[in-house]
């Protein structure tokens, strides 16, 4: 049992405010026969959103992550110096709703450059690094069962000359040997008061990055999570997602890619599309919701906010203010419930059979992900074939050890049409077909 103060501040996003009805029409836009229930429930990823007090009374029917907005934030809770004036009601009732509904929270963020106390600046460097240490130990205290932290939130733009840089740089170390000392520290602090919870590093304009630009941000966020992650200090990686409306499918998932690279999971947050046009957000969902469900290294999604009157961005709703639907929503319930997410795993007790599984999803454009299992370690190969027989990929060949495996295949450069996949192992072999439908 959570027992707190109900606080009044109806923050969400950036720096907005506003505010949302008690109680939604949460199922007006269901067809005959289709259940209602939480979009993502008992996938092995999670779809979550943003939310703040008052919570929508629908929320847990359709997500099962939550992220505070600003009442996460160090400037929103401290209002001055004095620790015991600090205002927690909002971030309580953000966490204690999801402890409550048993959903997953996200805490965001602890450090950034844009939402800080304004007294910080007239501190010395000594009494910034303890109001920091202060800050990040009470948050953990009112959070204490946190799945998933930012700890820095825009890394690439709170260091001097930055958009938004942090007024006590130097007080957590600045640049110093590695060129992001303070970084370190921050998340150094972090995993000390929040032993449980995986701890994120998230930044924007990420997955609109040009991977063929002298200096690519990509390559700059690639750097500084290796740093931390050589230092065992990050869990995952975050990427906010806003204002990818006009970027390709392709360019998004070639920076997945790109940060995969890293070996540790990625969290799409702050997932929104900002259009008017209910056409025009179905397509742009169609076109992109796909790269990150599918991508075996994205393990969650954050939207930020869905409501009406609960937004950052004003036409990135999918839910009316009459409590409907927008189309964007309706497709995305159906789409998940049709494209179970998987993710590749080390089984501990070894498979009990030889299998190979229906690719999903099918048909695809341009990826789709295949799982299969193997009984005992041997040599593996798999091998996707045109309808000639020819061998147009290999995606394993290889000595595997006992357990289940997942990989993606990237039809981009190949011809719309049916093609076949096989699986041989231990003289085994299975072979199934799929279809590429540009």
């Amino acid at each position: 049992m959570y027992i707190r103060r109900v606080g009044s501040r109806l923050r969400l996003g950036k720096v907005t405010a506003v505010v949302v009805p008690a109680v939604l029409v949460a199922i007006a836009f269901l067809s005959p026969g289709q259940s209602f229930g939480q979009i993502a429930a008992g996938q092995a990823k999670f779809l979550g959103s943003a939310g703040s007090p008052p919570i929508p009374s629908n929320f847990d029917l359709y997500w099962n992550q939550i992220t505070p907005g600003n009442e996460g934030k160090w400037g929103t809770v401290a209002g001055s110096p004095d620790t015991s004036t600090w205002n927690w009601s909002g971030l309580d009732t953000v966490y204690d709703y999801a402890m409550e509904n048993g959903l997953l929270f996200k805490e965001h963020n602890l450090v950034w450059g844009q939402q800080q106390p304004s007294w910080i600046s007239s501190l010395d460097s000594a009494q910034q690094y303890q109001a920091v240490v202060e800050w990040i130990r009470l948050c953990a205290e009112h959070c204490p069962d946190a799945a998933m932290v930012d700890v820095v939130n825009e890394p690439l733009e709170d260091v001097p000359g930055g958009l938004n840089p942090i007024p006590y740089y130097n007080a957590l170390g600045g640049a110093g040997a590695t060129g992001w000392d303070w970084m370190i520290t921050a998340f150094t602090i972090a995993r000390k008061y929040f032993p449980k919870a995986k701890l994120l590093l998230n930044d924007y304009y990420i997955l609109s990055s040009n991977l063929f630009s002298h200096g690519s941000r990509v390559y700059q966020y690639r750097h500084i999570i290796n740093l931390l992650k050589q230092r065992d200090l990050i869990d995952g990686i975050g990427c906010e997602a806003h204002f990818l409306e006009g970027v390709d499918s392709s360019t998004i998932r070639a920076n997945l890619d790109t940060l995969a690279t890293t070996g540790l999971p990625i969290y799409i947050s702050e997932y929104d599309v900002n259009e008017s046009n209910d056409a025009m957000q179905l397509s742009i969902y169609q076109q992109q919701f796909p790269v990150f469900w599918t991508d075996p290294d994205v393990k969650g999604i954050t939207l930020w906010g869905y409501t009406e009157e609960y937004v950052w961005r004003p036409d990135a709703y999918l839910i009316r203010s009459d409590g409907t639907a927008r189309p964007a929503l309706q497709w995305l319930i159906s789409y998940v419930a049709d494209n179970p997410a998987g993710i590749k795993t080390a089984a501990s007790v070894p498979p009990s059979g030889f299998s190979l599984s229906q690719n999903y999803p099918n048909p695809f454009n341009p990826t789709t992900v295949i799982d299969y299992q193997l009984p005992e370690e041997g040599p593996v190969t798999l091998r996707v074939y045109d309808i000639l027989g020819r061998i147009v990929a290999t995606l394993a060949d290889r000595v595997e050890s006992p357990g289940s495996y997942q990989v993606k295949f990237d039809g981009s450069r190949f011809a719309s049409g049916v093609y076949f996949y096989r699986l041989e192992a231990d003289g085994n072999s299975i072979t199934k077909n799929f279809v590429l439908m540009k």
